[in-house]
């Protein structure tokens, strides 16, 4: 490891075993990777709010993206996201007729921004020009999928002045391998917050004054992470932890609160006018019951938060490092993987003296508050809108959303004084040696079960 640069390093190993899951997970086992796929390639033809018609929100795609599976695909035996490797492999000639369609129901991906689609929807449009092999397309779609957010993850690892070894660690955690090697738009999630983050240290603890060009940069980054999932905006807070004596002028100052701050608000505020149509078809205007629910029992509406995390907190944490992958946790990798990975998320806060002593309690402060803020829209937003009205329980919530909030966590985390010395402990080894080997177990775990 002496010899090999730490991002090089970095950039083989996410790239390796992401390629590794690429290919392992078979088409459209990923999270509602079907309904993604139908995404991206509505957009791939210029549609980028999906239409109302008769009170449905309709997506038109191919039908060979159907039949790709088998006769019985939609009995009551078979879903479409229950492929297995032998379905890949009868539908390795099956080819793409943009003239033969169908229509299908596109609800609940049309309240999602066109924006972390753009890379799938792009390699469609472009491999079209090429083949029409469904497989060929699709599985094309994954790798560069992957290859942007490897990207994005290197330039984080390039900026972000410490906390690099944290990056790796979250990068090599299965759920986010398995995310960022599919199909789905949580690629961009995942990766444009890791990105904010690490810019914004950049920012934070340089040596240069902050110039427009940062301004700018920080601002489409953050707006980016929104458009990719709303309950994320908060993050955009953490831009007024940045020291006014990196202004070179009070001016500055505004325009970074203005822009980093509300232009994600605005963006989003002006996406979610268009997405609350196709909102209110899918829950029938439930959500607006919920939330005054909300509003008019806020204690009990915290009691019902805290006896979810108390309920599934056990299952956050398998979901969230690898325990159970893929659509509605088919692979079942088990504890001792997350066990394994929770150890190292230990190892890292208490030994990585990179991270000692960087955050001042003003910091520590405001970030925490942040991430619970983004904690409680992550769970407010699954209540209004998968829960039943004044359901006693929080339905759905799943530990793989928690991945955007590991990073600034983790450097909180970091900043205490309980071990001082790390001795002969080398974090890097441990990340890749483990990340290897307990990847290779994920991986090992989901061909036995896709056989």
């Amino acid at each position: 490891f002496k010899n090999i640069k730490f991002e090089k390093l970095f950039v083989c190993t996410v790239l390796v075993l992401g390629l590794a899951y690429v290919f392992v997970i078979p088409m459209y086992r990923g999270h509602d990777e079907h309904a993604h796929f139908f995404k991206a390639y509505e957009i791939s033809t210029g549609v980028f709010n999906t239409p109302i018609i008769n009170e449905h929100s309709i997506t038109t795609i191919p039908s060979a993206f159907f039949d790709v599976l088998h006769e019985d695909y939609n009995t009551e035996e078979r879903y479409i996201n229950a492929t297995y490797y032998d379905d890949v492999i009868r539908s390795a000639g099956v080819e793409v007729d943009e003239e033969n369609t169908i229509t299908v129901g596109g609800e609940y991906m049309a309240v999602y921004s066109p924006l972390p689609y753009i890379p799938q929807a792009l390699t469609i449009r472009i491999m079209s020009l090429f083949t029409d092999n469904l497989l060929i397309i699709f599985y094309m779609t994954r790798i560069v999928n992957l290859l942007v957010s490897v990207f994005l993850l290197y330039l984080a690892i390039k900026i972000i002045p410490f906390g690099k070894n944290i990056i790796f660690f979250i990068a090599i955690i299965p759920t986010t391998l398995s995310q960022i090697a599919s199909v789905s738009p949580d690629a961009l999630t995942i990766t444009s917050s890791i990105l904010f983050v690490a810019y914004l240290l950049k920012l934070i603890f340089g040596k240069d004054k902050i110039t427009i060009k940062n301004i700018i940069t920080l601002a489409v980054i953050g707006t980016v992470l929104g458009l990719c999932k709303i309950v994320y905006v908060p993050l955009a807070l953490l831009t007024l932890l940045i020291p006014k004596e990196k202004y070179n002028k009070k001016r500055d100052r505004v325009l970074m609160c203005v822009l980093a701050v509300a232009l994600p608000i605005i963006a989003n505020l002006a996406w979610l006018g268009v997405a609350s149509t196709h909102l209110s078809l899918i829950d029938n205007n439930k959500s607006d019951a919920q939330k005054l629910n909300i509003l008019s029992n806020p204690i009990e509406y915290l009691r019902i938060c805290f006896y979810t995390l108390y309920h599934d907190f056990d299952l956050y944490l398998m979901q969230l490092f690898g325990g159970f992958m893929e659509h509605i946790e088919m692979v079942h990798v088990g504890w001792i993987n997350v066990i394994a990975y929770i150890i190292i998320f230990i190892i890292i806060v208490l030994f990585d003296k990179d991270i000692k002593d960087k955050l001042d309690k003003k910091m520590k402060i405001t970030i925490s508050i942040v991430l619970f803020i983004i904690c409680g829209l992550i769970y407010t937003s699954i209540y209004m809108q998968w829960s039943t009205l004044k359901n006693y329980y929080i339905n759905c919530v799943q530990g793989r959303y928690f991945v955007e909030l590991l990073l600034p966590f983790m450097l909180v985390l970091g900043q205490n004084k309980l071990v001082k010395e790390s001795g002969k402990i080398n974090l890097v080894k441990v990340i890749a040696y483990s990340g290897v080997l307990l990847n290779t177990v994920a991986i090992l775990t989901a061909v036995i079960t896709y056989i």
